[in-house]
């Protein structure tokens, strides 16, 4: 067996433990003629409705309200096999319902389920601690709670918290307006990778729930850490119970590029805990959100981490994918270069948070955006996020409104901003600098480069020492350093490279396998700054270049008291400064010079 084949199957093992819902077998009922009557226990359905504010707030999927079941509610026979307790929840006036469990408790020995009447949707746990649960949503007014046991059932190891109804109006499927294009259609080709890191939620804040759209996203550790990228205004006011209770359905999706006559499946996963998001609002932030999935998705989810890109390039056309109102995966496509703005704005503004896009006409449809739609990817032109929706003006009946994604760019490291309030901490937790990261499917036949540095920012004449952390099946390694000596390497660790040069270089690193090749360059990566020498002194320092000094620049020194004081070059040099400060008073001076390519400050001492 090959490492590859047996990776793929431990993994897949290890994933599907990890995924406790699941349609395993079947409650211990089934398998006896039990003439018991099962008690049932009635609720009021009292719809709780929001004000629907748009795009620019999720549009509300349904609600939730308190429920409470003890063991006496329901009824316990005994069988050859073990204990069964069952108890029949009904909601009156619902036809679907899910539950919100806590303080889940299964011993060794007992399996909880929860099904309809008829058994059409039978959903499991078995023994752990799943503190908190959110189960699928099960057609009928009438769910039946049942344990099964070995030993004797002297208390329910759980406790039904509370129940969430959905709109028979905004159930998600079918919702979608008629221009939309599903994901599967020609216009998602190009886009197959991408699609399997997008997911719908069900968003929980307090006693409501939303429709929102989101992605997963790869981190510079390549890892699979499960990070998930939204809008900040989904949930805005969700604590951390809701997050663990939020629903994230991957894979749903048509098979092809027509609406299916019935719900199609998917993937489900449970859970998550807020990690970053905007703090600001939508004037004074980008309106981001970053998760952690309480879960791994299983492999057989065929998850996609997608990759990033935090450049303030505008995209010259690109794609969103998104669940719009809820309903299956749709992809909408623009033609025209994004721009800057402010949201909600027209005007152009370099600095703005937000990118503007506009919709295009495409082969099977001119997809759009609508409510459920927000939080979802902005794709450019190579792939890699770009964006999140906040929201904005397109829909089946505005197809040439814009639309407003808050900048990764800005989202990245906002000013004053910290772990709480950034992606930079959580997307590049080895700090490496790089400006775009490409996407991951975890396949071990896939390659991508990257590498670190103990420094950036150097003297002239100074070491780097550069660690490669790439990954996957690599059988060569090309490296490219622009100003240092050695410039070039092919060791999978090229050791210590020299600058003997003022400037910023680039870095290359290409790196190679039988499957294929990826490279990753970072502009600007190294800046080497002049080196003054020797310090201290009696008042004469040499500022060495390296290479020809700019024809234009900026020399001022600065005492303790901040004044400003008066110097001579005593030799300028092709490549170096003689200045000269020996008629000054003893002390610690600031030399601060700048050219277009350097801006350097140090410290001198003069005896």
């Amino acid at each position: 067996m090959s490492k590859n084949l047996f990776l793929i199957i431990l993994l897949s093992a290890l994933f599907i433990n990890l995924d406790a819902q699941n349609k395993i077998s079947k409650p211990l009922s089934s398998q006896y003629e039990l003439s018991s009557i099962i008690p049932i226990k009635s609720f009021i359905n009292t719809p709780i409705i929001v004000d629907n504010k748009g795009k620019n707030y999720p549009p509300q999927a349904g609600y939730t309200f308190p429920i409470k079941i003890s063991l006496v509610d329901g009824i316990i026979d005994s069988t050859f096999s073990g204990y069964i307790w069952r108890i029949s929840i009904e909601i009156k006036n619902s036809t679907s319902t899910n539950f919100y469990l806590s303080n889940v408790n299964l011993k060794g020995d007992q399996s909880l389920f929860l099904y309809s009447q008829e058994k059409k949707h039978i959903y499991e746990y078995t023994s752990g601690e799943y503190n908190n649960i959110s189960t699928d949503f099960i057609d009928g007014d009438k769910i039946i709670v049942e344990l099964n046991s070995k030993s004797e059932i002297t208390k329910i190891p759980f406790q039904v918290r509370e129940v969430g109804i959905l709109f028979d109006h905004q159930r998600g499927f079918g919702d979608a307006g008629n221009c939309e294009v599903h994901v599967n259609c020609s216009e998602g080709n190009d886009w197959q990778f991408q699609k399997n890191g997008i997911a719908r939620i069900l968003v929980k804040e307090g006693n409501t729930t939303f429709w929102c759209s989101g992605s997963l996203i790869n981190n510079t550790r390549n890892n699979g850490e499960p990070l998930f990228l939204t809008a900040n205004h989904c949930g805005i006011n969700s604590d951390s119970i809701d997050y663990a209770e939020w629903m994230f359905y991957f894979n749903f999706e048509s098979d092809n590029c027509i609406q299916p006559l019935e719900e199609p499946d998917y993937n489900l996963l449970t859970g998550s805990t807020l990690l970053s998001n905007s703090k600001f609002g939508t004037g004074g932030g980008s309106d981001f959100k970053l998760l952690r999935l309480s879960e791994n998705p299983s492999l057989l989810f065929n998850p996609y981490f997608n990759g990033w890109d935090r450049s303030t390039i505008a995209s010259p056309n690109g794609v969103t994918i998104h669940h719009p109102e809820g309903d299956l995966k749709m992809i909408s496509t623009y033609h025209e270069p994004l721009t800057s703005t402010k949201y909600d704005n027209d005007q152009v503004d370099p600095n703005g948070m937000y990118w503007r896009v506009v919709w295009a006409q495409t082969e099977n449809g001119f997809g759009v955006t609508e409510g459920g739609s927000s939080g979802s990817p902005l794709f450019n032109e190579e792939g890699l996020i770009i964006g999140s929706l906040t929201g904005g003006l397109a829909s089946c009946t505005y197809l040439e409104q814009p639309d407003f994604y808050g900048k990764l760019s800005y989202s990245w490291d906002p000013i004053t901003s910290d772990s709480a309030s950034q992606l930079a901490y959580w997307l590049d937790p080895i700090g490496s600098g790089v400006v775009y990261l490409n996407g991951t499917n975890l396949d071990s036949t896939n390659i991508l480069a990257g590498f670190v540095s103990n420094l950036r920012t150097v003297l002239i004449g100074d070491n780097v020492s550069f660690t490669n952390t790439s990954i996957g099946n690599i059988t060569s390694y090309n490296w490219f350093f622009e100003g240092g000596e050695p410039s070039y390497s092919e060791l999978e660790f090229p050791g210590d490279i020299r600058y003997k040069q003022v400037g910023e270089f680039d870095v290359r690193l290409i790196v190679s396998s039988p499957e294929g090749s990826d490279t990753l360059i970072i502009p600007d990566y190294i800046r080497v700054v002049p080196n003054i020498s020797p310090n201290p002194s009696d008042g004469l320092f040499r500022l060495a270049f390296g290479k020809e000094i700019p024809d234009s620049y900026s020399l001022r020194i600065f005492g303790l008291n901040g004044k400003e004081v008066s110097f001579k070059i005593k030799e300028e040099g092709t490549s170096y400064l003689m200045i000269n400060m020996n008629y000054l008073e003893a002390g610690c001076y600031l030399i601060r010079f700048s050219s277009d390519e350097v801006n350097a400050s140090y410290k001198a001492m003069v005896f």
